[in-house]
């Protein structure tokens, strides 16, 4: 008789089976049958096929050796069932397999059923003390009922075991909740404590920080007023050069008044004398007129005023170009402003600076009012306008242009001086650091510069080749933040 009549044999006769509903769908359950024999797989499968268990199928995944289940296993890690002969490749290959499962890959997950053709009361003792199996069945009391009921057992018992394991995470998390919870509880006590010690100091704090106000707005008030101070004999010198030229013009006046009324004197000498006949009475006059050259006085005084006027002109405009510049009031306020106008002033305190060595070259674009504190930024384009100046050694180029993109404007700073060091490029808005001899620079003005357009919320690029010159772009937002006005007030002091 053949081994597969043999095994046949085994299987008592049992009832018609209940009908099987074909589920269709992507969940199954995976059983490896592993065993040398053809007919073993063939008889097992005939029994399994169409079980169906917690309203899902079986997979069946065959494998003829133990080697051959590892390799299975690898690529099935999720298999739930193994049907596994012992006598194999080996006489004991079945429990190989059990201690590969087991120990190497620690899966204790996995149902393993031993099923042999080889009985025995002792080695089935040995094999259930010494091996983690779940089941030992021989095949000769093996019924297709028997195997339907163990495989259902044994998948039930899976899906239990999956169904423990991931209430195990919970388990686990409701007690660190629980510890959690308690800990937080403490912590909330502890933080009420603290919240209650940081309100008072949030009140000292708040006095504090009105009195570092009141300190900063006093400090750039003297900032301000340094700064003009340094560029003080500058701006003397260019009201003294119109008020020198109005003061002579002046001088000039007077004589030519003096003279003028000396002619009026003789025309009125003329007309009150009756005696003389007329073509004689105003030969005084005449002679007058020509000895003290009436018609130059006449276009000379006309000169003199207009020049004088030109004059007052300038030093007016030096002088609101200073109130401009430093507009010193008690507090400091966010406004739109006139960018331009801002430049326009700055200029006019730095010009003595400037027009000895630089043809300043504008470019002005159209900008809409900026919200800003103007007084601050002009900090901001004064040390910029004296540090290109500085930069240019003889004679050069200094170009001031403006523009707008999106919601922020522009205001670009070039010169054509030595440029700056690529070494020192990253360095150039610490506190302290400056190019320039002892004595000549604080290291400051760059640094609070970008302090102030950084407080503006806009930034600084800057773009230097050596021997070329460099370019300062300083970038402005159109419209401040609601909270800019809260930041504090910027400071600025020239390098």
């Amino acid at each position: 008789m053949s081994t597969e009549d043999e095994f046949t044999a085994l299987f008592a006769p049992e009832p018609d089976a209940l009908p099987v509903t074909d589920i269709r769908g992507e969940r199954f359950w995976k059983v490896m049958l592993v065993d040398d024999a053809e007919d073993i797989h063939a008889v097992l499968r005939l029994t399994l096929e169409a079980m169906v268990v917690e309203g899902l199928p079986l997979r069946l995944i065959d494998a003829y050796s133990a080697a051959e289940a590892e390799d299975m296993l690898a690529s099935h890690p999720d298999t739930a069932l193994i049907l596994l002969d012992v006598v194999m490749e080996t006489n004991d290959a079945g429990l190989t397999l059990v201690r590969h499962v087991r120990q190497q890959l620690d899966n204790r997950m996995i149902r393993i059923v031993l099923l042999t053709g080889q009985p025995g009361y002792r080695l089935q003792r040995e094999v259930i003390t010494h091996y983690e199996i779940d089941d030992y069945r021989l095949k000769s009391d093996l019924s297709a009922d028997k195997l339907f009921t163990c495989v259902y057992a044994e998948l039930r018992t899976y899906q239990a075991l999956q169904n423990l394991e991931k209430k195990r995470p919970i388990e686990k998390l409701a007690s660190d909740l629980q510890q959690a919870n308690r800990q937080l509880q403490v912590e909330i006590t502890e933080r009420q404590h603290a919240q209650e010690v940081a309100n008072l100091r949030v009140q000292d704090l708040i006095v504090l920080n009105k009195k570092l106000e009141d300190t900063q707005n006093q400090l750039l008030q003297s900032e301000k007023l340094a700064s003009i101070g340094l560029l003080a004999s500058g701006v003397a010198h260019e009201i003294n050069n119109p008020v020198g030229f109005v003061n002579s013009n002046l001088g000039t006046l007077k004589r030519h008044a003096e003279e003028l009324l000396t002619i009026i004197r003789a025309y009125e000498a003329a007309e009150a004398d009756g005696v003389n006949d007329a073509p004689g009475r105003f030969a005084v006059v005449r002679a007058l007129k020509e000895s003290l050259e009436l018609d130059y006085l006449k276009e000379d005084v006309v000169s003199l005023l207009t020049e004088s006027q030109e004059g007052l002109a300038r030093v007016r405009k030096i002088i609101q170009s200073l109130k401009d510049f430093s507009r010193i009031e008690t507090t400091e306020t966010w406004r739109c402003d006139d960018i331009r106008q801002g430049l326009e002033s700055t200029l006019s305190v730095v010009w003595n600076e400037l027009k000895y060595k630089c043809e300043v070259r504008k470019d002005y674009a159209e900008l809409p009012p900026v919200e800003c504190v103007l007084s601050h930024l002009n900090q901001v384009f004064m040390n910029l306008l004296v540090n290109a100046a500085h930069a240019i050694k003889e004679r050069g180029v200094l170009s001031i242009r403006t523009g707008c993109r999106g919601d922020e404007v522009w205001v670009e700073i070039a010169d054509t001086g030595e440029g700056i060091s690529p070494e020192n490029l990253p360095h150039l808005f610490e506190p302290f650091f400056t190019t320039k001899p002892v004595g000549q620079g604080t290291g400051l003005g760059l640094s609070l510069s970008y302090g102030i357009v950084e407080k503006h919320h806009g930034r600084i690029e800057v773009d230097s080749t050596l021997g070329q010159g460099s370019t300062f772009r300083v970038w402005l937002p159109v419209r401040q933040p609601e909270t800019a006005a809260s930041t504090g007030t910027p400071q600025g002091e020239s390098s």
